[in-house]
Formats: structure tokens, C-alpha cells, sequence
């Protein structure tokens, strides 16, 4: 009996070891890249200057009020540290969902929509009066 319990717990210990090596491999993997001030695959970016230069504020998720949220990204980047609200000149989109822009928070007011893959400056009615942007499923 003292066999099998030996094989149970040598068992258990080695299987909570493959475990723990598992989560700590997997924790890089799993980095979430929103608002980093690099605009990776799959997110949508508000950049500060036209023509998608200068810092960039990359989106994986909505966000409805921008007051708080920074351009941030290498320090020689134009706009760095700048508050995003109403400070936006172009905006690319990575994602494969269609993103919505809009110039009050909670996507109130004027609203437009961005296709996946597109890249372009914010129009007079937009340029640096976004304030909330979300996605569409």
C-alpha cells in the first residue's frame, strides 16, 4: 500500500511542477500590448500627429472617455506624455473589427466608423475632438 501511495504523491508532485512550468512560460505570451505606444496587430491606433506620426494611443478594447488616458511611446515621439482627449490628428486600424470614433464621451456626438486596415486623417469634424472610441463585433 505505501508503494502506491509513494507513486500517487511522486505523481502529483511532478504534475503541479509541469504546471507551474506552464504558467510561467505562458505569462510573456500573454502580455497585453494595449497602450504600450506601439501599434501591433489587432489593436486600433489615435496617433497625435497627422499621417500617423508622432506618439500613438493603441486600443485592444473600448474606451469611453479619454480625459485620462496619455500618448505614449519612445521619448522623441511628438505628443509624448500629452492627454489623448481632443488631441487626435489620424488614426490606423490594425484590428479585424470596425472601430468607432466619436467627439463626446460614451460614443456620443459626432460618431464615425473605421474599417479594418484603414489609415487616414481625422476630417475637420473630428481632428482633435475625439474624447471616446469602441469596436463593433
Amino acid at each position: 500500500m505505501s508503494k502506491t501511495l509513494n507513486k500517487i504523491a511522486a505523481g502529483c508532485v511532478a504534475a503541479v511542477s509541469v504546471g507551474a512550468a506552464l504558467l510561467v512560460t505562458a505569462g510573456p505570451a500573454a502580455a497585453n500590448t494595449e497602450r504600450n505606444g506601439y501599434l501591433e496587430t489587432s489593436e486600433f491606433g489615435l496617433y497625435y500627429n497627422s499621417n500617423q506620426g508622432g506618439c500613438v494611443f493603441d486600443l485592444m478594447s473600448s474606451d469611453w472617455n479619454f480625459y485620462n488616458n496619455l500618448f505614449v511611446g519612445p521619448e522623441d515621439c511628438a505628443g509624448r506624455n500629452r492627454v489623448t482627449n481632443d488631441d487626435t490628428a489620424s488614426y490606423r486600424n490594425r484590428d479585424t473589427y470596425t472601430w468607432k470614433v466619436a467627439t463626446d464621451p460614451n460614443l456620443a456626438g459626432l460618431v464615425g466608423s473605421l474599417p479594418p486596415g484603414y489609415a487616414g486623417n481625422a476630417s475637420l469634424n473630428f481632428k482633435n475632438k475625439i474624447t471616446s472610441a469602441t469596436f463593433l463585433d
